[in-house]
């Protein structure tokens, strides 16, 4: 049944990377520095990124499929209605970023992101867990996650204008590294709690213990490592700094595929 829940993994990653992109942008510009272009241009990744999730829509298992599968096609189906404004606030976001107010921006931004991680928190609630329908932790792993990925596409993003404006603060760019560090931190805390409550013991297939080593290893703590430096470079070499978020984006999106492909096949989130 694996097969089955690819597309919902696919598109919760997508939306993961959009509504991450989203808080991203209002938290660099809440300062007034961000570049205008960069706004723009994560903003186009967002409305890209949430088209393509809305694409995956029609393939989600359904009926029978979605039974043996262990999935809820309810909450599914919410998910689908919300992505749809979603889309309509990350258009938003896009036109407010040729706006001179960046009060509206933020403003744009901040409701992209609530409703975005709305979105997750109802589809987390598509794969129930074994002991309950409704586990919190679950609810929360998914914007966990936005953070995490949105945050490095977007601070890996904005380190290109340091390319081109040498003499641009690295403010922006250390508060998007630093935005990512503290998403990670707290999915370390999350999955300590998941260990702690039993989720991780007794037997796992080959392919699931793979995805969570990738998962732990790779997206969580070679990140949250890779994050700390690139924060830390930002202030001494924006060249480096950037080239260590394509490090970092690299690593979360490999651990939030893993992440989702675990917790839409066993319901344990992470």
């Amino acid at each position: 049944m694996a097969i089955a829940t690819l597309p919902i993994v696919l598109a919760v990653v997508l939306t993961e990377l959009a509504v991450g992109g989203a808080v991203v942008q209002w938290y660099v510009d809440r300062a007034g520095r961000a570049p205008a272009g960069f706004l723009k241009l994560v903003s186009f990744v967002d409305i890209g990124a949430i088209a393509a999730a809305l694409a995956l829509v029609p393939t989600f298992p359904r009926g029978d499929l979605a039974e043996r599968a262990g999935i809820d096609t309810g909450p599914l189906s919410a998910f689908s209605q919300v992505l749809v404004v979603v889309l309509v606030l990350a258009v938003i976001q896009l036109a407010t970023s040729f706006l001179p107010s960046r009060g509206l921006r933020v403003a744009s931004g901040v409701l992209a992101s609530v409703v975005g991680a709305i979105a997750l928190g109802i589809v987390a609630l598509a794969r129930p867990a074994a002991a309950s329908p409704y586990d919190p932790l679950g609810i929360v792993a998914l914007p966990l996650g936005a953070i995490a990925l949105g945050g490095s596409d977007g601070a890996m993003l904005l380190g290109h204008w340091y390319l081109v404006t040498p003499k641009l603060s690295p403010g922006p760019l250390r508060r998007a590294a630093l935005l990512v560090v503290s998403g990670v931190a707290l999915q370390l805390v999350l999955v300590a709690i998941v260990a702690l409550r039993g989720d991780l013991t007794g037997t796992w297939e080959t392919g699931l213990s793979v995805a969570l080593a990738l998962r732990v290893g790779v997206g969580l703590l070679m990140t949250l490592v890779v994050a700390l430096a690139a924060w830390w470079t930002a202030g001494m070499n924006t060249q480096s700094s950037t080239g260590l978020l394509y490090v970092g984006l690299g690593c979360v999106i490999a651990g939030e595929v893993s992440a989702r492909v675990i917790f839409f096949l066993t319901g344990v989130p992470l």
